[in-house]
């Protein structure tokens, strides 16, 4: 009896005790989330816009932002030009029409609100962006492994540096691409085309990147053999008919001569030394997420399938300028976390389908009483 006992309390000590360990993994987890999330953002601004002047030319006071953004294919890019000039003129309100000079490398007519309004729209799409980008790499039951940690400090590396060319509409169009993405993750087939058109929408208000979000659930739908590959492909493919009439319709009704890309650049300055930095930044993205899903075919299928705007930045781009990469590795980061998820839960699904094993209980006399055997067939 007191044998009894004895093991019985030791079973609970052991019992409470792994319910206390887990509950501390679980704060860890939360707390590292919560530092990621809250930190990084605030620090990445301040250092990036505030430490840091833009290299960016004549676009931080009104004349010469609406003369810039109102021009060429910049015209169609209506979202992330129009916020930053409604929290200006929200902020000269505030101000009482004052507003004061500010010395910028490339701007010296350049004023301290009209600056500040890009801080507000960049800072506050950053945040969402990289609140999205932990939900993307994040898992709830075993926290973050050391891969995905290591491809979100490589992104948001890259993402920081990008941000010295300041515009009005790349981070707006970040967050509309993963909102797009994550949206496959509702399990809701209505939630998902509702959260999908609205980014569709928003997005191709914002920037032709927005097209990218459809070659990245093609090629989730080309390389898994998940039962879900119709439901990416249906989700890709609703996407680009809705980016597609919005980025149409904003060429019939806005004024102007039709225009597609900028003027011809052919990879703007150094073009051959970016295009090398560019694909070695490209395969770096591809390592990493190998590491959970070992296949080179989905960098493959999205490089074939982002022809369109590969050709476009080719053209009439400056291909120094890293935030042109950025739309790229976020639908790659996508997919090889994406595989990996549908990947798992094809084999718990493959496990579960498995008939249960019968176990036969085979009595082996002992004395003074009988210990029972279970053997599993």
């Amino acid at each position: 009896m007191f044998h009894y006992l004895g093991s019985t309390l030791t079973r609970l000590k052991e019992k409470f005790s792994a319910s206390d360990n887990e509950a501390a993994k679980h704060e860890n987890r939360s707390g590292l989330f919560l530092a990621l999330a809250l930190v990084v953002p605030p620090v990445t601004i301040v250092a990036t816009h505030i430490f840091f002047r833009s290299c960016t030319a004549e676009v931080f006071h009104l004349e010469g932002f609406q003369r810039g953004y109102g021009s060429g294919i910049f015209r169609y890019r209506i979202l992330g030009r129009d916020l930053v000039l409604l929290i200006y003129h929200f902020l000269l309100r505030l101000a009482h029409g004052h507003d004061r000079p500010l010395q910028m490398p490339m701007d010296h007519q350049g004023t301290v609100l009209f600056y500040l309004s890009y801080i507000v729209v960049i800072g506050l799409f950053f945040f969402l962006s990289n609140l999205l980008l932990l939900v993307l790499l994040w898992d709830w039951d075993k926290g973050v492994s050391d891969a995905r940690l290591s491809q979100y400090f490589f992104l948001i590396f890259l993402w920081a540096l990008s941000t010295a060319n300041v515009t009005p509409y790349d981070q707006i169009a970040y967050f509309f691409m993963l909102l797009a993405l994550l949206s496959v993750r509702l399990r809701s087939a209505w939630w998902m085309y509702l959260v999908l058109s609205i980014s569709a929408i928003a997005g191709g208000l914002d920037r032709e990147t927005q097209f990218l979000v459809t070659p990245a659930l093609w090629a989730v739908a080309i390389c898994t053999r998940s039962s879900q590959s119709r439901r990416y492909y249906r989700a890709g493919l609703f996407h680009l008919v809705l980016f597609s009439a919005c980025y149409i319709a904003l060429r019939i009704f806005i004024s102007g001569p039709v225009s597609v890309s900028g003027i011809f650049t052919f990879g703007g300055p150094l073009a051959g030394p970016s295009i090398c930095v560019l694909i070695t930044l490209y395969c770096i993205c591809v390592s990493l997420g190998r590491r959970e899903y070992p296949s080179k075919l989905p960098s493959i299928a999205l490089a074939i399938m982002s022809a369109p705007y590969l050709m476009t930045i080719l053209v009439s781009g400056e291909l120094h300028e890293l935030r042109l990469l950025i739309p790229m590795l976020i639908g790659l980061s996508f997919i090889y976390v994406q595989l990996y998820r549908l990947k798992q839960e094809h084999q718990s699904s493959l496990n579960s389908s498995l008939p249960a094993k019968k176990l036969i209980s085979l009595s082996v006399p002992s004395s003074p009483r009988q210990k029972t055997l279970h053997v599993a067939r």
